[in-house]
């Protein structure tokens, strides 16, 4: 079972940079590992102890390509 669900804001844990779950990689026993999207418009791949959760004072803004018209 994933600690984090696509969707959520996460903060890595240096706390110096925040960033949305993108996809949630679990299979088996093996920990999960997250797919993130950060502020800075970078995107990684980062297991469970090493991000931990952003709350509400966080400032957190995701670099989002517009729709296609």
């Amino acid at each position: 079972m994933s600690k984090y669900l696509k969707g959520s804001i996460v903060k890595h844990q240096s706390g110096e940079i925040h960033g949305l779950v993108a996809a949630v990689i679990a299979q088996g026993n093996f920990p999960a590992c997250y797919h993130v999207q950060w502020d800075d418009g970078n995107w990684s791949l980062h297991t469970e102890k090493e991000l931990e959760w952003a709350n509400g004072d966080d400032q957190t803004t995701i670099y989002r390509t517009p729709p296609a018209r």
